[in-house]
C-alpha cells in the first residue's frame, strides 16, 4: 500500500538544487513539475502540510484568540468581517486567520501603537512555538520597511538556488540572522564619548572628495569621518527639497531604510540622487566636500543613530578642497536621527562584534505592524450607545506553508539527531 500511494524514488529531482524539495521527492512526499515550477503534494505530503498547518491554527487561535475562517483571504473579506463582527462582539472580533492555497494569512487591529506591537509580538512567539519543533534554526530578522511601525520575517538557513530563497547575514558566534535592511535596534556608544570637545579646524584637504582618500591624507580610521550623501525629494506636487543623509564613515547608507524615513517624512514623495547642478544651487561646487556644518537653509537633514551624541568629527569643509575636524553632535550639528545602516558582511554583530558573514535564507513568513493612514486603508470603526470607537492600527502575517515544509524536510535529518542528542 505504502508503495502505491507513497512512491519513493532514488532519483532525485533533475536540475533542482534546493535540499528540502530533493528531500520531499526522494521521500515520497510530491513531485516536482520543472516546466510548470509547480511542487506537487503526493499523500504523505499532504498530510505533513495538513498536521503542521493545524498545530499551526490550533496554538493561534488558543494562544492568541485568532479566529479561523474560510474566505478568499483577501484584506477585503476580513476588513468586511471585522467591520460586521465589531459592531456586536467589539473586541473579541479583531482577529482573523484563513488557508488559502499553501498560506496562511493573518489579520488584526489595535486602538493604540504599543497594543499593535503587542499583538504582533505575541503571534510571533506563537508561530515561532510552532515553527521551531519542525525547524530547528527558525529566527526572526527585525527589518525596516516603508510603511510599517514594526516588519519581521520568519527565515531558515538553505542552500544556494533553493526556493524562497533571500539573501542575508549570519553571526558566527551568536547564530542571529541579519539582511540588508535590518533593523538596527541595539544601542550605540557615542564615537569619542570619553573625549573633550575640540574646536573647529579647517584643514586643507586637495583631492581628497573620498573617505579612503580622507583616510589616508589625514592618518584617520574611516569611524572618525562623516559620510554625506545628497538626495532629491519630489513632493506629490512636483515641488523639490534637498536631502542631506550622513552616516559615519565606516559605514553605508540601506536606499529602503532611507525610502522607509523619506515615506514618513514626506507623504506620498519620492526621491533619487541629487543632481549636480542642484548641488550647486545649494551649496556652490562642493562635490565630495559636503559637509553638516553651515548646511544652506531649506536643505532638509537625517542622520543615522550611529552619529548621535559623537565628538570631534572630521567632516566635509562645503568648499572645494578643505574638510573641518573637531566637529561635535549638538554643538556643530543635530539633525533628525533614523536607522539608515546597511548591514554588509563587514559589519559586526551588535551583539558581539563578530564580523557577519554571508549566508542564504529561506524566507517563510512575514509580519507587519502599522497605522492605516501609513498605507491609505480605512479605519475600523463601529458606533454605539458608548459612541464611535475606533482601532486605527493594524497587523498582519502572511506565512508560506510551502516554505514550511521545504524547510521540514530539508531540515529534517538535522531535526532527528538533535532529538535523539537530547534523549540521551
Amino acid at each position: 500500500m505504502r508503495e502505491l500511494f507513497i512512491p519513493e524514488t532514488k532519483n532525485p529531482p533533475a536540475k533542482v538544487k534546493d535540499p528540502g524539495l530533493i528531500s520531499l521527492v526522494m521521500e515520497g512526499a510530491g513531485v516536482f513539475n520543472a516546466k510548470s515550477g509547480e511542487i506537487i503534494l503526493l499523500p504523505i505530503g499532504v498530510s505533513t502540510l495538513s498536521s503542521i498547518a493545524q498545530d499551526l491554527t490550533e496554538a493561534l487561535l488558543e494562544k492568541n484568540g485568532i479566529q479561523n475562517i474560510d474566505c478568499s483571504a483577501s484584506d477585503e473579506s476580513a476588513s468586511s468581517l471585522a467591520e460586521r463582527y465589531v459592531r456586536e462582539y467589539g473586541e473579541k472580533a479583531l482577529a482573523w486567520m484563513a488557508v488559502s492555497g499553501r498560506k496562511l494569512n493573518l489579520w488584526g487591529w489595535a486602538e493604540t501603537e504599543e497594543d499593535v506591537k503587542m499583538k504582533t509580538a505575541f503571534a510571533a512567539d506563537t508561530i515561532r512555538s510552532i515553527f521551531e519543533r519542525y525547524i530547528p534554526d527558525f529566527n526572526y530578522i527585525l527589518e525596516v520597511r516603508s510603511g510599517t511601525i514594526n516588519s519581521m520575517a520568519g527565515v531558515c538557513p538553505t542552500a544556494k538556488g533553493s526556493l524562497y530563497e533571500t539573501e542575508g547575514l549570519v553571526c558566527p558566534e551568536c547564530g542571529n540572522y541579519f539582511h540588508g535592511d535590518s533593523a538596527y535596534v541595539h544601542a550605540v556608544k557615542p564615537l569619542n564619548s570619553d573625549q573633550a570637545e575640540k574646536e573647529v579646524t579647517d584643514v586643507h584637504t586637495p583631492g581628497a572628495h573620498t573617505i579612503p582618500l580622507l583616510c589616508e591624507q589625514l592618518g584617520l580610521d574611516p569611524s572618525e569621518t562623516l559620510k554625506a550623501m545628497l538626495y532629491t525629494v519630489i513632493m506629490p506636487n512636483e515641488k523639490k527639497t534637498l536631502l542631506f543623509a550622513m552616516i559615519r564613515g565606516d559605514k553605508n547608507i540601506s536606499i529602503n531604510k532611507l525610502h522607509a524615513y523619506v515615506d514618513s517624512k514626506f507623504k506620498g514623495a519620492s526621491f533619487r540622487k541629487a543632481e549636480n547642478d542642484e548641488i550647486v544651487s545649494a551649496f556652490g561646487e562642493v562635490a565630495g566636500f559636503c559637509g553638516p556644518v553651515g548646511v544652506p537653509s531649506g536643505v532638509h537633514m537625517v542622520a543615522d543613530k550611529s552619529l548621535k551624541g559623537g565628538k570631534n568629527f572630521v567632516v566635509g569643509g562645503n568648499r572645494p578642497d578643505y574638510h573641518r575636524t573637531g566637529c561635535c553632535w549638538g554643538r556643530d550639528f543635530e539633525p533628525e536621527v533614523a536607522d539608515l545602516l546597511l548591514f554588509e558582511e563587514s559589519t559586526p554583530c551588535p551583539e558581539n562584534g563578530r564580523t557577519l558573514a554571508s549566508v542564504p535564507l529561506r524566507k517563510i513568513c512575514t509580519l507587519d505592524c502599522y497605522s492605516s493612514d501609513m498605507r491609505d486603508e480605512k479605519v475600523l470603526s463601529c458606533r454605539d450607545r458608548d459612541g464611535e470607537h475606533k482601532w486605527p492600527y493594524r497587523w498582519k502575517a502572511e506565512i508560506s506553508l510551502e516554505a514550511l515544509i521545504l524547510s521540514f524536510y530539508e531540515k529534517k535529518d538535522e531535526r532527528i539527531k538533535d532529538e535523539i542528542f537530547e534523549e540521551k
